[in-house]
């Protein structure tokens, strides 16, 4: 029916995702979009041990994958979501600034609902109601009430996004770009996320990728398993 159709993931070996890119060249069958989740998202129903250890973080993890499709020229094809503690609207500036096409946000929305994290979302015994089908909880989630909240968490959160990209001078969000962003790495040393984070020219991973910190791994990947 037209319906869009993608993956979601965590980035954890770096080769791993650059074999499924491989997959998609020789077979050529393109999802619509990549979902990259960072190792800080994640549901209170997650163990401990996962949630706090495995995994990139969204950053890394962003960066990666957007320089993945760049150099394997499917950027233009496939689009990237975003996901793992976006909140503000600031986060959603700086993860579209990093390289994403769009954003997902649970844990913000959830804030909005009244979600306390008390992350016992798989047990059944939501204090507020949430993440539970006993009757007796659910009686906490007032919809009248509730829908109101999100949708002003919704609507602040654009209009935040929407400040923050007229303060940058830049009418477009697709004119966002990582030398936009700042990071201070040391007294008195700030830098771009474009001179922190090595970009990849379109097609790099396709040609001659010697230079480029890709390279080795790209050539251990191997479409047939991943």
């Amino acid at each position: 029916g037209g319906k869009p159709v993608g993956m979601k993931l965590c980035v954890g070996k770096r080769v791993e995702f650059m074999a499924i890119v491989k997959a998609i060249i020789q077979t050529g069958i393109t999802p619509d979009f990549i979902t990259v989740d960072g190792a800080e998202g994640g549901t209170g129903a997650a163990p401990l041990e996962l949630s706090d250890s495995i995994g990139m973080s969204l950053n890394d993890g962003l960066i990666f994958v957007h320089n993945v499709l760049v150099g394997a020229q499917l950027r233009d094809r496939i689009r990237i979501i975003a996901s793992g503690k976006i909140i503000t609207g600031f986060d959603i500036v700086a993860k579209l600034a990093m390289g994403a096409d769009i954003c997902n946000s649970a844990r913000g929305f959830m804030f909005s609902l009244g979600c306390i994290q008390a992350r016992v979302c798989n047990k059944n015994t939501c204090p507020t109601g949430i993440t539970t089908t006993n009757a007796w909880r659910t009686h906490g989630l007032v919809v009248d009430d509730k829908y109101r909240r999100v949708a002003n968490y919704h609507r602040g959160t654009i209009k935040s996004f929407l400040t923050v990209l007229a303060a940058c001078r830049i009418g477009d969000p697709a004119d966002l770009g990582p030398e936009l962003l700042n990071k201070r790495v040391g007294i008195g040393d700030t830098r771009t996320y474009r001179q922190l984070y090595e970009y990849l020219e379109p097609g790099a991973l396709l040609g001659n990728a010697g230079n480029s910190s890709y390279h080795e791994e790209w050539v251990l990947a191997d479409a047939a398993q991943f």
